[in-house]
């Protein structure tokens, strides 16, 4: 995969338009009505923050009480006896306040969280369609574990260090607004000491950790992907990697890329504690030079202490904000490689069932003059081919390897599109518009078959919840299965194994080809299915397939062992892409001999 260039500069910018392209409309209102929540939560803070100053007042000049002409008025008509009691009643409101905006604090992480999970969801949906919507160019040249990470972790990361960081980011940054505007108004010159104090050290603290962020993220996005195929690998690879006595290589690889990774995790969490040490000592240091300048420039210890109070007050409340500023644009910055994931191939849309146009199969297949070669290479693989199939008939196709065999089915498949040429279903031209109806008339039978750690019954129906038994008893017939499910303990339900550890190669063979049964396909395409197999084997799976011929199913045959061929209608044979020779088996055979 092509490496990312990340622009460094814009990382809140792109953070912000990406709320435009990935949230859909709904979710956008969403968003919009908790900003407001969260702005009315930021409004509690403050009012929070501002109702500790006439509790330091009171506090420190009891008499304020009858000054004030709200305290004032309040205290004669809650018929207060002393300004202790009325002290106590004001320290008693303020925490039922402060219990009240807790609580609604929590409700609105509450919805912040089922707000991202939403998000995440629909995310990893999009993710999960764009990549199994791409060509079969493009999805067989990534690596298996690069799509894994991409649509199940990244969706993840975006919400929790890109998502959720913005709304910390907007919360935070209304609170901070609206402390240092209440303090502008409130005392101006204790709004100036902040601002020199705390503005400047919170911009060079995120100076200062922006760029490793920045360098740590794409690290960490670039070697868990790596790390997950190594064990990958080493998990499909086991026999090989055994007899080869491989296990130390392998396992000293997926270590030091799993080390690396957790050294990466750990600096990032370091970095993460810096922003609140950090601010920890510029709040230290305002009250020191708090101190200082009551010592040396003026002798007003009353006047000193309210100042350290508002200040104390005002960074008790401010300094956990901008700490989370901080950290909400590090998460940023250091995630941009998620961000940058979610953007790949975002060119490709799922396929809408509403565009798609049924295509019936009742004649012939033709393809004409069909030419084909990969992107960024210049020979053809498949060279001016034309053929025509009719139905009912068993076709072989054979050639060295590298002739262009599994190529030319998977174009006649539609899994290659940029071909040369038109392939005709009766009088038809097949095109994307038809590719749900064409493949639902199709069963292909590979040599590598793809089977679910599951029970045989799931296998055969790919997890039909209702499985129609009429033909899953004639698709098991059909496929020679009926002796070995019968002899099973559990019959149908047996489970399998992953891959289908517990079964033959002939067995797997078997179930695939009832899988395709069980469908209706009415084309059957069997690719080196038996190649892999024992002779005897070989034999009882051709027995299978020949017994096929007799249900008007048409089949197409590749195949290395001519033996698998001996009743086809006649066999193409390719090289170089180009149709050689057609052949009829009897032939073949007395050209062997």
């Amino acid at each position: 995969m092509e490496e990312q260039v990340i622009d460094r500069n814009s990382a809140l910018s792109k953070a912000l338009y990406s709320l435009k392209v990935h949230l859909s409309f709904s979710q956008k209102k969403q968003m919009a009505g908790l900003s407001l929540l969260i702005f009315i939560s930021a409004l509690f803070d403050v009012f929070g923050l501002a109702s500790i100053l006439p509790l330091v007042k009171l506090a420190t000049e009891p008499n304020l009480i009858f000054k004030n002409d709200a305290l004032n008025y309040l205290y004669h008509v809650g018929n207060f006896s002393t300004e202790k009691n009325f002290l106590l009643f004001i320290i008693c409101f303020v925490f039922v306040f402060f219990l009240f905006k807790t609580l609604f604090g929590l409700f609105v992480n509450y919805l912040q969280t089922k707000f991202s999970t939403a998000v995440a969801y629909n995310i990893t949906k999009k993710q999960f369609e764009k990549y199994f919507n791409l060509n079969y160019y493009q999805f067989s040249s990534l690596k298996s574990s690069s799509i894994i990470h991409h649509v199940i972790n990244n969706p993840i990361s975006y919400i929790t260090w890109i998502v959720l960081p913005l709304i910390m980011l907007l919360s935070e940054t209304i609170i901070v607004l609206l402390i240092v505007g209440g303090i502008a108004i409130y005392d101006f010159k204790l709004f100036v000491f902040i601002s020199i104090i705390i503005g400047p050290a919170t911009w060079i603290i995120y100076k200062l950790l922006k760029n490793k962020s920045t360098h740590i993220g794409l690290e960490m996005n670039k070697i868990f992907p790596q790390s997950m195929g190594t064990l990958n690998q080493t998990i499909q690879g086991y026999i090989d990697i055994k007899l080869a006595d491989k296990e130390d290589f392998y396992e000293s690889k997926f270590l030091r890329l799993q080390k690396s990774y957790h050294a990466l995790n750990m600096k990032s969490y370091l970095h993460n504690l810096i922003p609140m040490r950090a601010n920890e000592m510029v709040a230290l240091s305002g009250v020191i030079l708090i101190f200082v300048y009551a010592i040396f420039l003026t002798d007003n210890t009353a006047s000193t202490i309210v100042m350290v109070s508002l200040f104390a007050a005002a960074a008790y409340r401010l300094m956990p904000s901008l700490n989370r500023i901080i950290s909400s644009l590090v998460y940023i910055q250091k995630n941009l490689g998620a961000l940058e994931n979610l953007n790949l191939f975002e060119k490709e849309i799922k396929l809408a069932e509403e565009n798609q146009a049924t295509i019936k199969f009742n004649n012939s297949i033709h393809l004409e003059n069909i030419s084909f070669k990969f992107p960024n290479t210049t020979k053809n693989i498949i060279d001016d081919i034309s053929l025509s199939i009719k139905k009912g008939e068993k076709v072989g196709i054979i050639g060295s390897s590298g002739s262009g065999k599994t190529t030319l089915i998977n174009i006649l498949l539609k899994f290659h599109n940029e071909y040369e040429g038109i392939i005709k279903i009766d009088d038809t031209v097949l095109n994307d518009e038809h590719l749900k109806s064409w493949r639902k008339l199709i069963g292909y039978v590979k040599q590598d078959i793809f089977l679910m750690d599951a029970s045989i019954i799931d296998n055969i129906t790919f997890n039909d919840s209702q499985p129609d038994e009429q033909r899953l008893k004639l698709a098991i017939e059909q496929s020679s299965l009926t002796s070995f499910i019968t002899n099973l303990p559990e019959g149908l339900n047996t489970r399998i194994g992953e891959r289908g550890s517990s079964l033959s190669g002939g067995q797997k063979q078997r179930l695939s080809i009832a899988r395709s049964l069980y469908r209706n396909a009415e084309i059957l395409i069997f690719d080196e299915a038996t190649s892999a197999l024992d002779n005897q084997t070989e034999q009882d799976v051709s027995d299978s397939i020949d017994a096929l011929s007799k249900t008007q199913k048409t089949i197409i045959i590749i195949a290395h062992r001519l033996t698998t061929l001996k009743n086809c209608d006649r066999i193409y044979e390719l090289k170089d892409g180009k149709i050689a020779a057609i052949h009829q088996y009897a032939d073949l055979i007395k050209n062997i001999i």
